[in-house]
């Protein structure tokens, strides 16, 4: 299938969603304008891996009817959570390196505490702190002088503060945790234009979705060889293409990944976006989009 795509429609703007591992941000409002070039706009989107929720956004944006699905409860009530505050809210999401280690050991954590594992983790890995052992305090302590005396979402590097800090310890040239913040107030300002009503959430399997049909089923599902990082562990991949093609039949199924079996066809390379894992074999690869032949 040949697909068009004309650059100039692509919206102008950050990208938005949860800084997640494998996140779409990248693609997202390029994908969404394939979409709306080739598909139109009068089909609802079915999210069926949403993870960090930037496809489903990016849809609510561009005012396409869209459905977030994702088996794991916690990225869906994360994003739940962030439409429903403001930036004062985002200001208390950065965390200490021990309160990262403390919640982190918790039995039982709120989504206020999965947001902070996120935002404060290297990688977003939920695991290990943003910051290095030796250099985490310094840096959380200068993050805080700077979110309680400046606006921090305004350019946290031009803030007098930071400047300080550089003069006089030339290791610092940036703080991850401020960086983290300026990506979720897109969420804020997405709320402030009242473009994005109620999203329509779901915690299923993805063969739940089985019935619809007229639709377009967008799947990015964990890429084979990486599924540790996801917590899709249970995914059998070639039942999974089987289902696929069946779904096929009645509507359009774009499927992200990096290789398919033969009966896919790549309709689309995003070549300026190569993998965000940071474990696995898909390092040096780009993001493709695939269709059924």
């Amino acid at each position: 299938m040949k697909i068009l795509l004309d650059e100039k429609q692509i919206r102008k703007g950050r990208p938005i969603g949860l800084p997640y591992i494998g996140s779409k941000k990248k693609i997202a409002k390029k994908l969404i304008e394939i979409i709306k070039q080739n598909f139109g706009t009068d089909k609802t989107v079915y999210d069926l891996f949403g993870g960090g929720g930037a496809i489903t956004l990016e849809c609510k944006l561009q005012g396409l009817d869209v459905v977030y699905n994702d088996i794991d409860p916690i990225p869906g009530l994360m994003i739940q959570k962030i439409l429903s505050e403001d930036r004062e809210y985002l200001k208390t999401v950065i965390c200490s390196r021990e309160e990262f280690f403390q919640i982190r050991d918790k039995e039982d954590k709120t989504i206020d505490d999965h947001l902070k594992l996120l935002i404060n983790s290297f990688a977003n890995n939920n695991k290990g702190y943003l910051y290095s052992k030796e250099r985490s305090d310094f840096k959380y302590k200068l993050a805080k002088e700077i979110i309680e005396n400046h606006d921090c979402f305004g350019g946290y590097k031009q803030t007098d503060t930071f400047k300080k800090a550089v003069y006089e310890n030339i290791k610092i040239t940036q703080l991850q945790q401020l960086q983290q913040l300026e990506q979720l107030e897109c969420f804020v300002k997405l709320k402030n234009t009242k473009v994005i009503p109620k999203i329509e959430i779901h915690n299923k399997d993805y063969k739940e979705f089985s019935d619809i049909k007229g639709s377009i089923i967008y799947l990015d599902p964990p890429y084979k060889n990486t599924s540790k990082v996801y917590n899709h562990n249970n995914l059998n991949h070639e039942e999974f293409f089987d289902w696929c093609k069946d779904m096929g039949k009645e509507n359009i199924v774009l499927i992200s990944e990096y290789d398919m079996p033969k009966d896919f066809e790549c309709i689309f390379e995003f070549t300026k976006a190569r993998s965000t894992l940071q474990c696995g074999t898909h390092n040096k690869k780009y993001e493709k989009l695939y269709m059924i032949k």
